[in-house]
């Protein structure tokens, strides 16, 4: 308890308190929400395991830096610690791109992205996403390393007997100032993507052909059960014409017509079962992926929403 009580204040001083500034970009209400609870769900994460972050709520922050987002606008909703800032951004193939950011004071780190896919999630992106703004973020308490080589002074030169003084002497050359460089724009456009950050990939061929294999099982479906009917009315018609004794020999083509019904009914239904079956299993696949980890390994990515 001694110990515990000892580290609890550098704990406590390693962690900063960051709140999520409401995700920009062109997302509709769901999406924006998904993407909103994975960070989120990254943010408690850190917490939880005394990593960088503790999370400020209300989430997300009620504040507004309209109609352009500034640095020192974000800075100061933040209120002493840290701005999450975040942009999304869905490409053509229903894939959403988060890009993150944390501001403090003047300064931001690096963005750092993750993707998902709307309705299948996945926490482990967004989780290794904010493991990796956490590094960033420690990019900027760490003192910046001293690079400037020394630069060689001028070669000795030998005093000739024929040449001026003044031509003896040679200054040093003035060294170049340095240019800071402004950090990027944080836009949705041309976010920023971790290399080694999984990226889920929609399987678009699979969600279509699962939805148009699975409509047309339903379709096989739906006429067994029209021949069935058909079937069932015929035999419940010979049934009491056999039974009042109005049986004809014209009643045989009946008899092979209920057959013929039956039998194409079981056919229909067992055939668009089986079809309806495989278009929900490729519909379902659909929002699996198969990542690999950059280290010799390989993810199986499953997500999903009830």
């Amino acid at each position: 308890m001694l110990v515990a009580v000892l580290a609890l204040p550098g704990i406590a001083h390693a962690q900063t308190v960051v709140g999520l500034y409401p995700i920009q970009g062109k997302l509709e209400a769901g999406p924006r929400a998904d993407a909103e609870g994975l960070i989120v769900s990254g943010v408690r994460a850190s917490e939880r395991r005394f990593g960088s972050f503790i999370l400020r709520g209300p989430v997300p922050l009620e504040a507004s830096c309209d109609p352009q987002p500034t640095t020192e606008c974000l800075a100061a909703a933040s209120k002493g610690g840290a701005t999450l800032y975040a942009e999304g951004a869905m490409a053509a193939d229903g894939v959403v791109t988060v890009t993150m950011t944390v501001i403090r004071g003047t300064q931001r780190t690096r963005p750092i992205s993750f993707r998902f896919i709307p309705g299948f999630l996945d926490l482990r992106p967004a989780h290794f996403a904010i493991d990796q703004l956490e590094k960033a973020y420690a990019e900027l308490n760490a003192p910046a390393a001293d690079t400037t080589a020394p630069t060689p002074g001028p070669a000795p030169v030998e005093p000739r007997a024929d040449a001026p003084v003044a031509a003896r002497q040679q200054a040093p050359a003035p060294e170049p100032a340095a240019v800071e460089e402004e950090p990027a724009p944080l836009t949705a456009e041309s976010p920023y993507v971790d290399d080694e950050a999984p990226a889920p990939r929609s399987s678009g061929w699979m969600r279509k052909a699962g939805v148009y294999t699975a409509i047309g099982g339903a379709v096989l479906v739906g006429a067994g059960g029209a021949f069935g009917l058909r079937s069932r009315s015929l035999n419940n018609d010979l049934s009491t014409r056999y039974t009042e004794g109005r049986l004809v020999a014209g009643d045989r083509s009946r008899f092979d017509q209920a057959k013929s019904s039956s039998l194409l009914a079981n056919t229909l239904m067992i055939g668009g079962g089986v079809a309806a079956l495989t278009g929900l299993t490729l519909w379902g696949l659909s929002g699996v992926s198969f990542d690999t980890d950059g280290r010799g390994g390989g993810k199986l990515n499953v997500g999903g929403r009830f």
